[in-house]
């Protein structure tokens, strides 16, 4: 191959790296704002499911069950309200959505959780915690 031609084309593989990197990083300081297609529709289901599980934990007869709920949201139980638990909710849906939509295509790894603080995420699920016959989920097999 003439060296020009080489050339050429490290220079066009150069810009193509440059441009994906400079639209990571633009995806990255306006989250949500530069989100494929698929992960807008499902982002556009995020308030009814907040609405559907935060109704179930408020309408839950067993306390030590919301206690721990709240919790994982990061509330006090003292000043929760049906807004205040859907719409904490609601923000973990979206960014968990988020930062799925940010991996590149062909990446099968588990999604995170929606609580980074859960002491749960310490735990080695793939170890057999699981019942037997039971698979392991992740959103992106949706």
């Amino acid at each position: 191959m003439p060296p020009s031609r080489q050339r050429v084309q490290l220079e066009r593989k150069l810009v193509k790296k440059s441009v994906k990197l400079a639209l990571e990083d633009m995806k990255e300081n306006y989250a949500g704002s530069l989100l494929s297609a698929h992960a807008v529709k499902i982002s556009s289901h995020a308030p009814d499911l907040a609405k559907s599980i935060s109704g179930l934990i408020l309408r839950s007869d067993d306390h030590a069950f919301q206690e721990e709920c709240f919790s994982l949201l990061g509330l006090q139980s003292d000043s929760v309200g049906m807004d205040i638990v859907e719409n904490r909710i609601r923000e973990k849906i979206v960014s968990a959505i988020e930062f799925n939509d940010r991996k590149p295509k062909g990446y099968r790894h588990a999604a995170p959780s929606l609580f980074q603080d859960d002491l749960l995420q310490q735990l080695d699920y793939r170890s057999g915690a699981y019942d037997e016959g039971e698979e392991d989920f992740s959103f992106m097999d949706c």
